[in-house]
């Protein structure tokens, strides 16, 4: 019970002063949140030097982050960073809270405002209109809608002249999109992409597959770098029309590209010989035995299907042989295009940045829609540390996309806008961006009337609902059933008007069948009727000069 039965380490201190010191500070900042170091030596009067100095040597080693935090005018304060990213989930949490999700309806007119389709939202500028192509970067469709119909919803008039421009300055180029089953010289779909930035964009491509001639023309591009296309025709030893359908091979493989964009549009209409079968098959005046062994007949083949040949054209028209494709032809995979070599992390944060600038709210619906190079994880865990830095938010926005989905803090607010009483009637293609009806949704989410099936078809939108669907240019149309006679004389003069505007030279639209019923005995003709359309012996037809 004496002072000998206390050990002597028991009875020494075993914390120096500034060990002690260290410790006090620690706990303070563990639990006293922001604080300024006339603050602390306030508190613990310690030397402001001292302490300064090891609140600089724990931010230096991530424990703690120096700042306002709020107080404009006052000195900087130290926070501890455990409690600063407490505070930020709990925000987050909050904010998360206190949003209600909207309507596929309501996303659906958002998103045609987003994406400058609403007429209310039209760039009015070529710079405005630079910034409406950027919003489509790494977008998958099929040539005749990048040069024909992508800034026409958007602008008013054709894509084909601000898209050449752009690429001729070099800040756009256009990469054929490989279809996973299909013909190996047909161009399906194109990516077009800023410069530099395809790497995020363009997956493996089928250069191992290609033809004797399409390997030529790749060999003269490897050593010989962009090339026009005389100067190809020169250094292939290949015939014109064997050059063409090289290139357009090489094109539909994702291997070649141009610095033009008319050259898009011609290679895509261009028709390729089918091969030459007659070399390969065998003697058509062999004999084989018939059921008979000991009788024998000649066997005769088929002649080759002429309807499949290319047309003949005219010398001296656009299209001919004689004709050179413009710009000059390049390798798609090269670094100017890809860009600089980055890790997967960049390019998924780069991806997600683009997607929320064309629709504002981004959900895995829309990676499953466009299916870039990056998977759906990468891009979630970049987007998750954008919202931890505060560029975007997380939460559940519209009912009907599945999942987390992120969203800019500027698209929340418009997200919830209502909508106007005089909303206009808007005509889309059904592959344009801006119809959220065709993102890959769980099948009690989808609108079962707006789902479009056929190739070409064309919408009809009031407020964010379709109201109208037009396919094969308007031969059939459907209306959605609940549509006011009012709504549908809108909708069809809408359609029928854009139908006209769309074709080389004025074309009458004629109906044939509305919800599977003849156009002319259906109880809607009062309504096509009012909007411009005629009785005719079978269908009704809207006459493109009245």
């Amino acid at each position: 019970h004496g002072p000998d039965a206390v050990p002597e380490g028991f009875r020494r201190g075993t914390l120096t002063e500034d060990a002690a010191r260290v410790e006090l500070l620690t706990r303070l900042f563990a639990l006293g949140g922001a604080l300024s170091v006339g603050e602390v030596v306030k508190r613990y009067a310690f030397l402001a030097e001292w302490t300064e100095r090891r609140l600089e040597a724990w931010r230096r080693s991530g424990r703690v982050v120096r700042g306002t935090f709020g107080v404009v005018d006052g000195p900087d304060r130290w926070a501890s960073r455990r409690l600063l990213e407490i505070a930020r989930r709990r925000e987050l949490a909050r904010a998360r809270r206190q949003i209600q999700a909207v309507d596929l309806h309501s996303y659906a007119r958002f998103v045609e405002r987003w994406q400058h389709v609403h007429p209310d939202t039209r760039p009015d500028d070529e710079r405005e209109v630079a910034g409406v192509v950027g919003q489509l970067y790494g977008l998958s469709r099929s040539p005749e809608w990048w040069t024909r119909e992508a800034l026409r919803a958007r602008t008013g008039s054709p894509s084909g002249d601000v898209l050449a421009r752009l690429a001729a300055a070099g800040e756009v180029v256009w990469i054929g999109d490989p279809p996973g089953e299909a013909p190996a010289n047909r161009i399906g779909a194109v990516r077009v992409v800023r410069r530099g930035s395809g790497r995020a964009w363009l997956g493996s491509h089928g250069a191992d597959a290609l033809s004797e001639e399409a390997r030529d023309v790749h060999n003269v591009l490897t050593s010989h770098g962009a090339s026009y296309f005389d100067e190809l025709l020169a250094a292939s030893a290949l015939p014109s029309r064997r050059l063409r359908d090289a290139l357009r091979e090489l094109v539909a493989a994702g291997v070649v590209t141009c610095d033009s964009f008319e050259s898009l549009r011609v290679v895509s209409r261009w028709r390729t010989i089918p091969p030459d079968l007659a070399a390969k098959a065998p003697d058509p005046t062999r004999w084989i035995p018939t059921s008979d062994p000991a009788r024998e007949r000649p066997v005769l083949q088929r002649r080759g299907v002429v309807r499949r040949l290319p047309k003949w054209r005219r010398p001296d028209i656009e299209g001919a042989d004689s004709d050179r494709w413009p710009g000059r032809w390049s390798l798609a995979r090269t670094a100017g295009i890809l860009g600089p070599e980055a890790d997967e992390g960049a390019l998924a944060e780069s991806i997600g940045r683009q997607w929320l600038d064309r629709y504002g709210v981004v959900s895995r619906e829309h990676w499953r829609r466009e299916r870039p190079a990056i998977a759906w994880r990468s891009i979630y865990l970049e987007l998750r540390r954008l919202e931890l830095r505060g560029d975007v938010r997380r939460g559940y926005f519209v009912d009907g996309l599945s999942g987390v989905q992120f969203a800019k803090p500027e698209a929340i607010e418009l997200l919830r806008a209502d909508p106007a009483p005089d909303a206009p009637v808007i005509i889309l293609a059904a592959t344009d961006p801006a119809n959220v009806q065709n993102l890959p949704l769980a099948i009690e989410k989808r609108d079962s009337f707006a789902r479009v099936r056929g190739r070409g078809a064309w919408i009809a939108t009031i407020a964010g609902r379709v109201v109208l669907i037009a396919e094969s240019r308007g031969r059939t149309i459907r209306v959605r059933p609940d549509t006011e006679p009012i709504d549908v004389a809108r909708a069809a003069q809408a359609m029928a008007e854009q139908l006209v505007r769309r074709s080389s030279r004025p074309r009458d639209v004629i109906v044939e069948t509305i919800d599977g019923e003849a156009a002319a005995l259906s109880p809607r003709y009062p309504a096509f009727a009012e909007a411009g359309f005629r009785r005719t012996t079978k269908a009704i037809r809207f006459y493109a000069r009245i």
